[in-house]
């Protein structure tokens, strides 16, 4: 396969490879290129941006949670009919899951799709400095195929003459665009980063002004020349996940509003392809369920939204119905939030959830967890089997109380869960934790969660 592509990486997160990445997918839009937008990394909000920016949806490429396969597999499949592929980095270019290994990393998933790298600098307050600072990227690991930078936040001309010249001559590094401080190119942030495109209001009008801003600042037609000259990946078949099958007769439910944004597409596509039936839902805006066989709610910012979802109080009731009936339900993170009793926000303001879990989740003031998990299943449950493995990602501001026993589902070997060593409360057949699965870091749940809807239990 021969699919132009590029990946923008930052020095380090707040570098500016978000800004960057939209401004530039909506720019090529704007030139009539259909772009294929990618996220390494196990974000769900930067893609968001992502759809709004390009009109398609974005991916996710995580070499902690996928085999190298699966990632070569993702952006085949999703990229075949694009001209041009731009995948945004996550963090820094090198970090990754711990400090002695690239799992997980941008670097990594760059040697992996023979992907050419453009970095990000924020040169802010240096000038010659930066050609230091470039060099260490480009030295650290020279299978990184590194074509060229862009030195963000300069204050003046005079500071971007010093800091490219540096960089040319003394690092030996392509500048490819050289970007002032703006207020105007900024994205509003909120506790657990950017605020979703889905809530912004002239989202329209952002993204054209920052296409325009790299279509000043950037040599976009340089970006064109390295992506073109990409090295051809050798092709993969497709995964069996992905193969249209009629295999299940399943009406399954998926909470998908603005509450609920955090969705894996590829997730999503899998569950349609072995033939369930996907029925999208309105938390803050529909009165009942509609006839289904399954649920899924997925993470987002139910303490945004708690207010709406607290007025709503007739699906709730529908919820709540529907998970005692014994019908299967997962959910994750924001999904466990709002299955439980009461959701505190951080002025200790109290609003109704479902009620279904014996549960308070009261948000705190700095993340409660953050990064990748491993699980084991501790018992059945609606979404795995006893002893089995899943490899997740949590990230959250919230905490759980409990108002009376629960069983757990999982034990956690990596990551903090719900009480630092247990994951995933059990009541029925109704699933709730902290962790959020990508379908291809653990496959089976397709066929569980579609076997549970199937065979419901009713104890």
């Amino acid at each position: 396969m021969n699919l132009p592509r590029i990946i923008l990486s930052g020095t380090s997160s707040r570098a500016g490879k978000t800004l960057v990445s939209i401004g530039l997918m909506r720019a090529l839009r704007s030139r009539g290129y259909k772009v294929q937008p990618f996220k390494i990394g196990p974000d769900f909000i930067d893609p968001s941006y992502h759809k709004f920016a390009t009109g398609m949806p974005s991916r996710n490429l995580d070499s902690y949670m996928m085999k190298n396969r699966d990632i070569v597999e993702v952006f085949q499949r999703n990229g075949k009919n694009a001209d041009m592929a731009v995948i945004e980095g996550v963090m820094g270019l090198y970090d990754s899951h711990d400090a002695m290994d690239e799992k997980g990393s941008t670097a990594e998933v760059a040697k992996i799709l023979k992907a050419p790298v453009i970095i990000i600098a924020n040169v802010e307050r240096i000038s010659r400095t930066a050609a230091a600072f470039v060099l260490g990227y480009k030295l650290f690991d020279k299978a990184v195929d590194i074509k060229g930078v862009i030195l963000n936040r300069v204050g003046s001309e005079k500071h971007a003459q010093k800091a490219r010249l540096a960089v040319e001559k003394l690092a030996r590094m392509e500048v490819v665009g050289v970007m002032p401080r703006s207020e105007s190119a900024r994205i509003p942030e909120r506790h657990l980063g950017l605020v979703p495109a889905h809530e912004m209001k002239a989202v329209e009008k952002l993204f054209n002004f920052l296409a325009e801003f790299i279509e000043t600042y950037v040599d976009v037609d340089r970006i064109l020349e390295i992506a073109n000259a990409a090295s051809e990946l050798p092709e993969v078949k497709e995964n069996a996940l992905y193969r249209p099958k009629n295999k299940y007769n399943v009406r399954l439910g998926i909470m998908r509003d603005k509450a609920f944004t955090f969705y894996y597409e590829d997730t999503l596509d899998a569950f349609a392809a072995s033939g369930a039936k996907l029925i999208y839902i309105n938390s803050l805006k529909d009165k009942k369920l509609p006839d289904i066989d399954a649920l899924y709610i997925g993470g987002g910012f139910p303490e945004i939204f708690a207010d709406a979802l607290e007025r709503n109080k007739k699906l709730r009731e529908c919820i709540f119905s529907f998970c005692e009936s014994g019908k299967p339900v997962y959910a994750e993170c924001g999904g466990l939030m709002y299955l439980g009793e009461k959701l505190l926000n951080k002025k200790n303001e109290e609003y109704e959830m479902v009620g279904f879990l014996p549960i308070t989740t009261r948000m705190q003031g700095k993340f409660q967890a953050l990064g990748y998990v491993r699980s084991v299943a501790a018992r059945d449950n609606p979404l795995s089997k006893k002893n089995d493995i899943l490899v997740g990602h949590e990230f959250h501001h919230s905490k759980v109380e409990l108002n009376g026993k629960v069983k757990y589902a999982y034990k956690t070997m990596r990551g903090r869960g719900i009480d630092g060593k247990r994951d995933g409360i059990l009541l029925k057949n109704t699933l709730a934790s902290y962790m959020h699965l990508h379908v291809l870091s653990y496959p089976k749940m397709v066929k569980n969660f579609l076997d549970a809807a199937e065979c419901p239990k009713n104890a």
